[in-house]
């Protein structure tokens, strides 16, 4: 048997039994809101529905910055889960499904059976 040292390996990936329970799992999910960049690293999006804006923590606003309406919400967690270079964390589907949930009722995204791109000014930052 030969060793290979410099052969990177890949992390397993978990069952992420959350989503396979999820009746979310095969739906499309895309942008409602209006969003621009307060710096390199933050977002705030403005509410459409009460007189505030929103400024999301790390995780939400990287979802919401996913919600491109091109990918259902397993392959989105499939494409998070393939940025990890070591261990994947087991709850990374539990994470993903619960700020989507907080976003929904935020009502910042919204769901779709079908591709859906978030409508033009929703779709990029606003200047």
């Amino acid at each position: 048997m030969i060793l290979n040292f410099f052969k990177p390996s890949r992390p397993i990936i978990p069952d992420f039994e959350a989503l396979k329970k999820s009746p979310l799992k095969d739906l499309y999910f895309y942008r409602t809101a209006k969003w621009h960049w307060i710096n390199n690293d933050m977002i705030t999006i403005i509410d459409s529905h009460s007189p505030r804006m929103i400024t999301l923590d790390p995780w939400p606003q990287m979802v919401l910055l996913g919600a491109s309406g091109k990918l259902t919400i397993s392959e989105y967690v499939d494409y998070v889960a393939s940025k990890y270079k070591k261990e994947i964390p087991a709850d990374l589907d539990t994470t993903i499904l619960s700020m989507i949930d907080l976003l929904l009722k935020d009502k910042v995204i919204s769901l779709s059976e079908v591709i859906r791109e978030p409508d033009p000014e929703n779709n990029r930052p606003f200047k």
